[in-house]
């Protein structure tokens, strides 16, 4: 569902309604693969707040943090430990 809500904003449904040939189809679908990437951490923290965080606002991603801080962040964890761990988590899991 958290893709699906990326949808409205997506590169490929555009293009693809305005005629884009099959050939060129890897273009607009490359992108959308980037931008959903780029939000999946976002994704992730909004379906663990909707379970688990009781609908506290989540924190904006900060810019001087790397994306494990940011995500453990996001998911309401502000102890620096758990961010070493979850910088340790996501690369075992990358």
């Amino acid at each position: 569902m958290g893709v699906m809500a990326c949808q409205p904003n997506s590169k490929f449904a555009k293009a693809y309604s305005s005629g884009i040939h099959k050939s060129k189809y890897w273009e607009p679908t490359l992108e959308d693969a980037l931008d959903v990437c780029a939000k999946v951490s976002r994704i992730a923290a909004i379906v663990f707040n909707n379970s688990y965080g009781k609908g506290k606002p989540i924190p904006s991603a900060d810019p001087n943090l790397d994306y494990g801080a940011n995500y453990a962040k996001m998911l309401g964890f502000e102890d620096q430990t758990f961010w070493e761990l979850m910088r340790l988590y996501l690369v075992l899991h990358a």
